[in-house]
């Protein structure tokens, strides 16, 4: 299952708190701590071309879903913070490159998870919510984050994602996430 959603969403608190409650789960998130998810996550603090930007991701996705088959063929459930929407919401926010050509140029390197939650919140709550931390990166700003935000919701509508609100007190939220993921594990 794939946790989405701009920063401040509360998909990461969310996922960390299921990880812990349900055995045999297996929690993940792009960028990866890989030497690539690394190099991925650093250009996300500077100024880079969109390409580049796309580039990194997709090799860190594409070591990343073998890390994800392995987990599966071991029998653990996993629970991925981040996946190939993440890409395709963000890198098209830059305006170089379209929502179906990001979807499409990441097939080879994805597997169909068995749902997605798109954890869906008001870019100034969110940005509220973000305020306090000390690194943010260049894709934490309104107008970014707007144009992120109605990527994911299309990218929701056209395949079958649930949308969770996540604008509720958080112990709301988790009651409901645990309900819908309760109802495929």
């Amino acid at each position: 299952m794939v946790f989405e959603g701009i920063d401040g969403s509360g998909k990461s608190t969310v996922a960390n708190t299921l990880a812990h409650i349900w055995e045999n789960m297996f929690i993940t998130r792009e960028p990866t701590d890989s030497r690539v998810g690394r190099l991925a996550d650093r250009v996300a603090y500077r100024d880079a071309p969109p390409y580049l930007e796309l580039f990194l991701y997709l090799a860190d996705r594409a070591e990343h879903t073998d890390e994800i088959k392995r987990e599966l063929e071991k029998g653990h459930n996993v629970l991925c913070d981040r996946y190939w929407g993440s890409t395709a919401a963000y890198q098209a926010a830059h305006g170089v490159m379209s929502l179906d050509y990001l979807v499409n140029i990441q097939k080879p390197f994805v597997l169909e998870a068995d749902m997605t939650l798109l954890f869906d919140l008001d870019v100034e709550v969110a940005l509220e919510r973000i305020s306090g931390r000390d690194d943010t990166s260049k894709y934490e700003r309104r107008n970014f984050l707007e144009k992120v935000r109605g990527n994911y919701l299309e990218l929701a509508s056209a395949h079958g994602w649930d949308i969770v609100d996540a604008g509720r007190e958080l112990e709301e939220v988790k009651k409901d996430v645990y309900q819908r993921v309760a109802g495929i594990l």
